[in-house]
């Protein structure tokens, strides 16, 4: 289990979350969706220790891979994916799984979005961390692309059962690939479903539609 106890966190004069409890239970994949500004990223940024915050947050190894693929741009690709896991034949394997394999010895200068966007997730794959927070990786990606990398993050997390949270603001994409859905607003928890199936998609749509979250 990681908690999250009576968060809080301000930037300047904005309060983004106050006194917010949440646990994410182990080896589950959690998506939270909410309007921009709702405190998506920077409950990620909290969990990953990348930001000040006051409360008790779990202290748990963690993945990040952000709406930008964020590459070493002086790094090759094959570079890229070793410095966090300096593993060769991992490294091919991943490359292979996720059409890679040709790009290498390619500078991240050289790779279309798509490709770049393949790297950045197969290196957060192949961190080995207990926890893997991805922040909206999926927005940019056409459909086809989108959903064969959903597909293998799914795949990834049934091997290995890390704990996953990721931010969307895609609700078929959330129902497609979690276990969990939150919905934040004005940084409260204002949707909590654990029991995702076929019918959470119109749930979430006729409860927008109400006005009731």
């Amino acid at each position: 289990m990681i908690s999250i106890k009576n968060l809080t966190k301000n930037y300047a004069t904005t309060n983004v979350f106050e006194n917010l409890s949440v646990d994410f239970e182990q080896g589950k994949i959690t998506c939270i969706l909410g309007e921009s500004g709702s405190g998506k990223t920077t409950l990620l940024n909290v969990l990953a220790g990348l930001t000040p915050y006051t409360g008790q947050v779990d202290n748990v190894k963690c993945s990040y891979v952000f709406q930008k693929p964020n590459l070493f741009p002086n790094m090759t690709v094959n570079k890229n994916l070793l410095i966090v896991c300096n593993d060769q034949e991992a490294v091919d394997n991943i490359a292979n799984e996720f059409s890679i394999q040709d790009k290498l010895s390619a500078y991240p200068s050289r790779l279309s979005g798509g490709q770049a966007q393949r790297v950045a997730l197969a290196r957060g794959l192949l961190y080995n961390a207990n926890l893997l927070l991805l922040d909206e990786p999926f927005s940019s990606l056409d459909l086809g692309l989108k959903y064969d990398l959903l597909s293998k993050v799914k795949a990834h997390h049934e091997k290995s059962k890390n704990t996953v949270i990721a931010v969307t603001h895609d609700i078929k994409e959330a129902v497609y690939l979690a276990d969990r859905i939150l919905i934040l607003s004005n940084g409260k928890i204002v949707y909590d479903n654990s029991n995702v199936n076929e019918k959470t998609e119109s749930e979430i749509f006729g409860l927008l539609t109400k006005g009731n979250i």
